[in-house]
């Protein structure tokens, strides 16, 4: 998986912006679908945001998550998402407890056609033994971080989203 900070490894592709915001929203769709989950799914969209020292580049990521499903339910769509993006293209790089206080689960994975890399947390708040004042507020969910690789479109300019 790239970090922004690492000169790329790959030659951005051309794909107009408004294109790259519709793959990711399938992208988005296929582990909603997944995850078999039916729930409140945050109203969040792709925004785009510059690729350092790529001329007209960009990546478009999108951050939403999933709330209302119980603790069971969403421990279950953990584990299919773990078990089915491999066979839908995906390649798991990560699968296990975050480093935090929390331990949540976490998997990490990118599409092998695409190149899309997604970050999936499983946040079950009402399972902790000892929860925090904040903690106490929040409701258990899967959060998704989706990002696409760099694309380049002429028209592009950073402040596009």
């Amino acid at each position: 998986m790239n970090d922004d900070s690492d000169s790329l490894d790959y030659k951005p592709q051309r794909m107009s912006l408004d294109d790259a915001k519709d793959l990711v929203r399938r992208q988005s769709s296929k582990i909603l679908d997944i995850a078999k989950l039916r729930g409140e799914v945050s109203p969040a969209a792709p925004h785009a945001s510059l690729c350092k020292d790529v001329e007209h580049g960009y990546r478009v990521n999108h951050w939403w998550s999933v709330v209302g499903p119980s603790a069971e339910n969403l421990k279950e769509a953990m584990d299919r998402l773990h078990r089915e993006l491999p066979k839908q293209g995906w390649k798991v790089y990560r699968y296990g407890h975050a480093n935090s206080k929390a331990r949540q689960l976490r998997l990490e994975a990118e599409d092998r056609k695409d190149h899309h890399t997604v970050t999936i947390e499983l946040s079950l708040p009402s399972t902790y033994p000892d929860p925090s004042k904040w903690e106490k507020k929040m409701r258990d969910s899967i959060s998704i971080s989706l990002a696409s690789p760099c694309y380049v479109d002429k028209n592009y300019e950073p402040n596009d989203q």
